[in-house]
């Protein structure tokens, strides 16, 4: 299936903030864009103010962006598992939250963070703040199999927006950690010359290290692994801390490992 963005609406400050990032990114990349709405009544309710707000600010968009692929997808039950349903490892979907991390809306709530935990696709958290005038795009690189996913998305995140890339890592026990991340940029930058690659290296716990160097920069990736349950204990303490303290936007990579379940088709849509 090709690339597409679903954005998590309720019409909470939020969710209009997360449908306000994606719409650059949708059309830079001619990619479509699905509202979706999660509602827990059945489907002979009454539709919820939640539904109709989604429906405008369709309608909004569209009349603002007439070139864009834009739809709306209502769907029932809860929020994690109606949207894991349709999401495949090539979904990128986009949650709001508001600045203390903690994600809010009738739907979407702290399940934030298992659907960032659970998800076989990109997940992309948005806090609820001014991000025009933010430049940067700062990346936590450890040493594991998915280093170099996260190098390789964060480089194509700043080469797209024309800013600097920050590569960092904790300093572990491991001598070599600084050599290390001084050739992975080395490799990132040759793969993308226009590109600016700094290299940090750090003693300090990984979460407030990330917290602090993505404050005031335009995104922060980090890896995901994705893990076969969505229960609160899943969530790694790095990827927990990060989204209930974020700085910045959050882009939590993950690489398909051939276990994410086939999407639904979307046959909820509506106009």
């Amino acid at each position: 299936m090709d690339k597409r963005y679903l954005v998590g609406f309720d019409d909470s400050g939020p969710s209009r903030r997360a449908l306000e990032w994606v719409k650059s990114r949708a059309a830079d990349e001619h990619a479509p864009i699905v509202l979706v709405h999660v509602r827990s009544g059945g489907p002979d309710v009454d539709e919820d103010d939640g539904v109709l707000a989604a429906r405008q600010a369709l309608r909004a968009a569209r009349e603002r962006h007439p070139e864009a692929d834009l739809s709306l997808l209502v769907l029932e039950g809860d929020v994690v598992g109606a949207l894991l349903d349709v999401v495949d490892p090539e979904t990128v979907l986009v949650i709001g939250t508001h600045k203390t991390g903690h994600l809010h809306g009738r739907s979407l709530g702290i399940t934030g963070l298992a659907l960032a935990t659970a998800a076989p696709c990109t997940v992309v958290v948005v806090p609820d703040v001014d991000l025009r005038f933010r430049r940067g795009v700062v990346a936590g690189v450890g040493a594991g199999a998915d280093a170099a996913d996260v190098g390789e998305t964060a480089a194509s995140e700043a080469e797209r927006r024309g800013d600097e890339l920050v590569l960092i890592r904790a300093a572990s026990a491991d001598p070599t950690g600084a050599e290390d991340l001084a050739a992975a940029g080395g490799r990132l930058q040759d793969a993308h010359p226009r590109l600016t690659v700094s290299c940090r290296t750090t003693g300090r716990a990984v979460a407030p290290t990330l917290l602090d160097a993505a404050l005031g920069h335009a995104l922060l990736v980090i890896g995901g692994r994705r893990t076969s349950g969505i229960r609160a204990g899943h969530v790694s303490a790095v990827l927990h801390d990060v989204l209930i303290n974020l700085t910045a936007p959050v882009l939590v990579a993950r690489h398909d490992d051939g276990r994410g379940r086939a999407a639904a088709p979307l046959t909820k849509e509506t106009a």
